[in-house]
């Protein structure tokens, strides 16, 4: 029966939209993630295609990385496993880790056993080796093309393996699969459910481009008014012709055919009109980019898109998403990457103590900062004062004074070489309070300190919970600066309303925002970029010593032990008023 009515009418449509399958394919000796692999590039398109997918991912995969990976707590780049393992190739495994929610590492054998240099290996390029009878994979099949395995011959790498603390090949590969339900061989990036609307946002942007192109029209009716005596097949061809050229995800709206019986010769065409079109669009740009938002278990103000809610302000709300980005989505991921890194470098007798240092200070809960604090035992009970005593200042005026005072430091001078918390000092030697010099005179810009050099700015940032009771913490912690140890060391009025009874000043560098403060300084030193004399590396190394004699034109000095102690519950006493209280 013929489809044209006895009208001689029919409506073109585009074609309707079918999820890609996800599916395991098994072959000869390999297991693809899909048919050719097809799996990864429809990920790879997704990523290319939509502009908040990419945001989002791009961003996930610089809060993971951070500022690199420390060991043993110090903030300082672990030299020798950065040797083993580049940052370039650290971060291209992050990268397919939060693309694809899985990843890949070349582990290359050194003399002795031991790991000689770790590379990633494109995850998309892989195919998984066939379980055996026990059920294990024991490698990987790489190929540059999966759509011609003939002409790009698939070769095996064994997977990771060792026997009597040495790798048992030369060249072997460490698969990192988290699990995915329903998945045996792969793993599905956590925002699977999402990867449609990244389509949708891509088709979107094609439509909007090609409808402004096209005149901005909705589409046509186009009436062949010979078309009346024409066969069907004649009909098909022309229908399939018009087809060819304007259906699609170019074409920028539906158009009809109309065959009619009639003398004349001539094709017109009428245009469809469509008068709430702006909202059905509006309409589905806010969905895609909501439901990839969800998807990803991202917060639109972490990038550019405003929200109103309850929170005071615009900065609180991004402080308070960021945390929950940190602790949920960045944090689990950091720790994966880390657990199966030290399970490689662990053979090369590296301490295996690592983590990644965040692009932002993350704040310390104050159960952490009391739990992770000495408490001396000898203070006399009367001169303890707790936080209930004080009666806590709504008005911090002159904080706004040392505020002008900090810095913000242009990183394309100058790199940070050391950033060291005060509740990870060991109190021995006063070890992390130590600052290194160079003896010359310092040049390093028209605000220099007297602990400063021609290669060394060293600066203290405020740290601690951003969110205090105290004005004069939220105020300095919120503005992110560096101050000069002269800015701080000495008695100031900057929190004059928490100095000693009788008096309106006291020093910020050794008490922070007052008796019982929760808060304190971390010195932050940095390196002059571009200069012949030292390396980053070895600017780090040296700042670890404690033997000035390593080096002949180099000395020590020491700041107040105080200085790297929060108030609470070192400084409780001050050695202020005693009668300080309420």
């Amino acid at each position: 029966m013929s489809k044209y009515n006895k009208n001689n009418i029919t409506l073109i449509q585009l074609s309707n939209y079918v999820k890609p399958p996800i599916e395991e394919r098994l072959g000869v000796e390999w297991v693809l993630n899909g048919k050719y692999n097809s799996f990864f590039k429809y990920v790879i398109d997704r990523y290319n295609g939509s502009p908040t997918n990419k945001a989002i991912i791009d961003t996930y995969n610089k809060l993971i990385y951070g500022k690199g990976i420390v060991v043993n707590g110090n903030d300082i780049l672990y030299d020798e496993l950065n040797e083993i393992f580049p940052k370039r190739e650290q971060k291209k495994c992050i990268a397919d880790l939060q693309t694809f929610g899985q990843y890949d590492m070349q582990v290359l054998r050194a003399k002795g056993g031991g790991v000689a240099q770790i590379l990633h290996l494109p995850t998309n390029k892989l195919g998984m080796d066939k379980a055996d009878k026990d059920g294990n994979i024991n490698g990987v099949w790489y190929c540059d093309d999966w759509t011609n395995p003939t002409k790009f011959p698939p070769k095996f790498y064994p997977s990771f393996t060792v026997s009597n603390g040495k790798m048992t090949e030369s060249l072997m590969v460490k698969s990192v699969r988290p699990y995915s339900a329903g998945k045996f061989y792969f793993s599905d990036p956590d925002y699977l459910p999402a990867l449609q609307y990244a389509d949708l946002e891509e088709e979107i942007s094609n439509f909007f481009i090609n409808h402004i192109k096209s005149g901005l029209s909705f589409g046509y009716i186009i009436n062949f008014n010979n078309g009346g005596d024409l066969t069907d097949a004649e009909k098909q061809e022309i229908e399939n012709k018009i087809k060819d050229k304007l259906t699609g995800s170019s074409n920028a709206g539906k158009f009809i055919i109309s065959f009619n019986d009639s003398k004349e010769a001539e094709v017109t065409i009428a245009p469809l009109e469509v008068n709430d079109a702006h909202n059905q669009w509006e309409f589905l740009v806010q969905e895609a980019r909501q439901q990839l938002i969800t998807g990803h278990g991202a917060y639109p103000n972490l990038f550019g898109i405003a929200t109103a809610n309850g929170l005071s302000s615009n900065a609180d709300e991004l402080d308070v998403q960021s945390r929950m980005i940190q602790d949920y989505q960045v944090s689990p991921k950091q720790g994966l990457f880390i657990d199966e890194l030290a399970s490689i470098i662990e053979l090369n007798g590296l301490d295996t103590d690592l983590a990644f240092i965040p692009l932002r200070e993350t704040y310390k809960s104050t159960e952490q900062v009391e739990k992770e604090t000495p408490v001396d035992d000898t203070v006399d009970a009367e001169e303890n004062t707790t936080e209930e005593d004080i009666e806590l200042s709504s008005d911090c005026v002159n904080v706004d004074d040392l505020i002008e005072l900090g810095e913000d430091i242009n990183e394309d001078e100058w790199e940070l070489v050391d950033y060291r918390d005060c509740h990870e000092m060991t109190l021995k030697e006063n070890e992390l309070n130590t600052i290194f010099q160079f003896a010359s005179t310092p040049k390093t810009s028209k605000k220099n300190s007297g602990q400063d050099t021609s290669l060394f700015k060293i600066r203290y940032e405020y740290a601690g919970n951003p969110e205090g009771e105290r004005d004069f913490c939220n105020k300095v912690i919120k503005a992110k600066k560096v101050y000069r140890a002269e800015d701080l060391d000495f008695n100031s009025v900057y929190n004059e309303d928490f100095a000693p009874k009788g008096k309106n000043s006291y020093n910020v560098f050794l008490y922070k925002g007052g008796v019982n403060c929760k808060h304190w300084w971390k010195r932050v030193i940095f390196l002059k970029k571009g200069n012949k004399n030292i390396s980053v590396n070895e600017a780090r190394k040296l700042i670890l010593k404690l033997e000035p004699e390593d080096r002949a034109d180099a000395k020590w000095e020491q700041n107040d032990p105080k200085v790297a102690q929060s108030a609470n519950p070192f400084n409780n006493w001050w050695s202020l008023d005693p009668l300080y209280r309420k």
